[in-house]
């Protein structure tokens, strides 16, 4: 028995979408020929693109004429439609309604979460709260609350005990949190504010939905599970 078949024995069940309409070893030798005899291990950080893919797009700009959305002509209208068309996806795919939010394309996730330090209202009142298992430049965002113009906001680490199982089913109906005690390495200096902070505090929670370095997967409940148990989540630390 060859490698394969003994991983196939034990995970076959899980393994290569079994309920799709196409299995990932049909996937593969007909959408991507070209990895034939190749490993490809990034597909988390960085997915192929399929040989359909490239084919309708190359079919799409072969047989229609897009123009600079910002100016006023059939062109201009088609690009202007289908960019309209790929945000109004996007939202449906997340059952966003396009009254609350918009959608905002960036060159990676490193530069949407960029906006989001840039522009996050941070206060020295502020606390930014994330994951040990994140992204790189989730990481990066310490560096906006710790020198903010209005006073360095908190930001700290924790761990979470009890995370979902690999079929996406939460093991508990309250996520069990320990805080963390680890200094924030952050570059810069933090701005002290001078005088008492007038309004609201506004607060940051990251997550990922699945941690592209180890694979272990969060359920969306993190968000009502640190909104409602704040004060038991955070219980016995300074940021509580």
């Amino acid at each position: 028995m060859d490698g394969k078949e003994e991983f196939l024995k034990e995970f076959g069940d899980f393994y290569g979408y079994p309920n799709a309409p196409k299995s990932i070893d049909e996937i593969r030798s007909t959408e991507f020929k070209r990895l034939e005899d190749t490993v490809y291990l990034d597909h988390a950080g960085a997915t192929l693109y399929s040989e359909l893919q490239m084919e309708a797009i190359f079919k799409d700009l072969t047989t229609t004429v897009y123009g600079n959305p910002h100016s006023q002509s059939d062109s201009s209208s088609a690009t202007s439609d289908i960019v309209r068309e790929a945000r109004r996806q996007v939202l449906d795919y997340c059952n966003a309604s396009q009254k609350d939010y918009k959608c905002i394309f960036t060159s990676g996730a490193t530069a949407a979460l960029k906006l989001i330090g840039e522009n996050f209202p941070w206060s020295c009142k502020s606390t930014f709260m994330y994951t040990m298992e994140n992204h790189n430049s989730v990481l990066g965002l310490r560096e906006y609350p710790a020198t903010s113009s209005f006073g360095r906001a908190a930001a700290f680490a924790v761990d979470i005990n009890e995370a979902v199982d690999q079929d996406g089913a939460s093991r508990s109906s309250l996520t069990s949190f320990k805080v963390l005690q680890h200094p924030v390495q952050i570059r810069n200096e933090a701005k002290i504010l001078e005088g008492e902070l007038i309004g609201d505090a506004y607060n940051l929670f990251a997550f990922p939905s699945e941690c592209n370095f180890s694979g272990m997967r969060f359920s969306l409940d993190l968000v009502n599970n640190v909104k409602q148990n704040a004060e038991k989540i955070l219980e016995g630390s300074p940021y509580s």
